[in-house]
């Protein structure tokens, strides 16, 4: 069996991966920012990155995975979201605290029990929160659009919570309370350009969040 990456290579490469897969330019700033470290560390693993071929730097500093750099991340990613899954579904969890336990289970999945976790839960297409396993990419919809880009009045259904939000349990928790999570449904009443805050109401609750916030939440227009 071939010899996995060290737990600091896979979480780089993980967040570079997600970073990349919600369309944004990834620079060093923004791992040192998500990875609560030092840009002098954050330096000195993306050159041992660089050095075994994982990573791509460019001219303007933005950085990119190679080939072989995708398969470390989205094998990461994979037994990642599979995990929480497992816990969400299987071991009564909750919701906005699976992410946290995840990121420290994930390490330790053998290719076998990553396969027979998957087969036991019969194969899931999406985390709890909306994203998909890597090859999944078409469980989303076509209309999939950032809910801070919806007009006032309009009502739509939640598809995806980003994976950068999931970091605060805080943030998660005010979610589920609010049920700002996938497949619920939620009317815009207000958008405040001053603020830069929109308001939600859902049958059972309202709830104000900032256009930062709500551009890190997919949803479909019903």
């Amino acid at each position: 069996m071939q010899e996995r990456s060290s737990i600091v290579v896979e979480e780089y490469l993980q967040v570079i991966y997600s970073l990349i897969s919600e369309n944004q330019i990834v620079k060093s700033i923004h791992l040192a920012n998500r990875l609560k470290t030092s840009p002098s560390t954050v330096h000195a693993t993306l050159s041992r990155l660089q050095r075994d071929k994982l990573i791509i730097v460019g001219k303007k500093k933005e950085i990119t995975l190679t080939k072989k750099g995708v398969k470390v991340a989205e094998d990461l990613t994979r037994r990642h979201r599979l995990v929480e899954t497992f816990l969400c579904d299987k071991l009564g969890i909750s919701w906005h605290e699976v992410h946290k336990h995840a990121h420290i289970l994930e390490h330790g999945l053998t290719d076998l029990v990553e396969e027979k976790l998957a087969e036991f839960m019969d194969f899931p297409k999406s985390c709890p929160h909306g994203t998909p396993l890597p090859g999944e990419k078409d469980t989303l919809p076509k209309d999939l659009i950032t809910l801070d880009k919806v007009p006032i009045g309009k009502e739509v259904k939640i598809i995806i919570i980003y994976e950068s939000l999931e970091e605060s349990v805080d943030l998660m928790k005010f979610f589920q309370d609010k049920g700002i999570k996938p497949g619920k449904k939620h009317s815009i009443l207000e958008k405040t350009d001053v603020t830069k805050t929109m308001l939600l109401q859902s049958e059972s609750s309202a709830a104000t969040i900032s256009y930062e916030i709500a551009s890190q939440i997919g949803v479909s227009v019903i």
